[in-house]
């Protein structure tokens, strides 16, 4: 080890080199801390704002929101949702069929209280890299704007990707957003929809019998076939065919259960203004039938390959015991028209292939055992 340290002490040029490593190292060392200590107290300087400084006091003068993603080549798709006079909100590409309120909500207050939480890059070369490329750019963004009024457009904001540290410390949403205009990105502290399809906005309200209430189904009413299943009371688990042709038998509960309940609970894929489709009186029809007296009609028809379907809502007095009140079989019979009258349905294939069977699908050729 002496020898060593005397070979350096004579070799001049060596001995050189090695204090220029010295200070070299010293100084990456300096350097890197002051660059910690520049980055840190940047961020700590960095107080997260509102993106839209005052927009929580403009929201209730909001009444036009609109949502703008790029198709690629195929340009830009827009949805465009108008408040009403009577402060419904509804989808202008649907004719003003409501939309879902409380995605409404969200979207008012997501906007509304969004925070920049973190600065990003300001280089619009950077902005595809953090999916905040404008739509007509052919970028991924998707911009939402909201308006008062035809021409005072209040906000507008491009939202991008979502970081991989999807939440902040406190569990709060977190997304890259630049506002519109702006080369100035932002990792933003909140949330709000992001829905790219006018059907994914239209309020999920439809028919709303529960399966408690409902007594009796007829599938392929008014025709030479129809098909007729029923429980006497809501006690009763299962539901039944009643009228069974000779020589043939149910396939079973869970079969016609499945059947008899295809409605309860349905949502719908898209919807259209009552007139859009021709369904005449001869149209294939289903009828549902509650305990209370509520008749609800369902006229079907079939366009591009899909099942539409228009309600009629009524009641009978036959469908309960004599003298009995009718007055909230009414009410909800009226409520029921209300909501579905104006509009022809398009259900999901899953419901519509069930309220289309045959007698002949939904019951089989009686065996020895179904004699005996």
């Amino acid at each position: 080890m002496a020898t060593s340290f005397q070979s350096l002490r004579e070799n001049t040029p060596l001995r050189n080199l090695s204090v220029l490593a010295v200070a070299t190292l010293v100084a990456v060392i300096a350097a890197s801390i002051a660059v910690i200590t520049d980055r840190s107290s940047v961020r700590a300087s960095f107080v997260p704002h509102p993106l839209f400084e005052g927009l929580d006091g403009k929201l209730d003068r909001v009444d036009r929101i609109v949502y703008t993603a790029s198709r690629g080549l195929s340009g830009e798709t827009k949805i465009v949702m108008l408040r009403g006079e009577n402060g419904t909100w509804g989808a202008e590409a649907r004719n003003g069929y409501p939309v879902d309120p409380d995605l409404i909500k969200k979207t008012l207050l997501g906007v509304g209280e969004m925070e920049a939480y973190e600065p990003r890059t300001a280089n619009p070369e950077w902005h595809r890299n953090l999916g905040l490329l404008a739509p007509e750019d052919i970028g991924s963004a998707v911009r939402v704007e909201f308006f008062s009024g035809k021409e005072d457009r209040v906000a507008a904001l491009l939202i991008g990707k979502v970081p991989e540290r999807a939440v902040d410390v406190k569990g709060e949403g977190l997304v890259y957003v630049r506002r519109d205009g702006e080369d100035q990105t932002w990792l933003a502290r909140g949330r709000l929809p992001l829905l790219k399809s006018v059907a994914e906005w239209l309020d999920p309200a439809f028919v709303d019998i529960p399966r408690k209430d409902l007594a009796r189904v007829t599938l392929w009413a008014d025709t030479e076939r129809p098909v007729v299943i029923s429980r006497a009371n809501a006690d009763e688990a299962d539901f039944a065919i009643v009228n069974v042709p000779e020589g043939r038998a149910t396939r079973g509960a869970p079969v016609v259960n499945r059947v008899a309940t295809a409605l309860v609970d349905a949502s719908f894929e898209d919807v259209a203004p009552a007139d859009t489709l021709d369904f005449p009186e001869t149209a294939p029809q289903v009828v549902f039938e509650t305990f209370d007296g509520v008749r609800l009609t369902m006229r079907m028809g079939g366009q591009g390959g899909a099942l539409w379907s228009k309600f009629t809502a009524d009641t009978d007095p036959a469908l309960v015991a004599e003298g009995a009140d009718m007055s909230d079989a009414e009410a909800r019979a009226a409520v029921l028209n209300a909501r579905l009258g104006p509009w022809v349905y398009k259900l999901p294939q899953d419901v519509s292939s069930q309220l289309t069977q045959t007698m002949d699908i939904v019951t089989r050729e009686a065996g020895p055992a179904d004699i005996e």
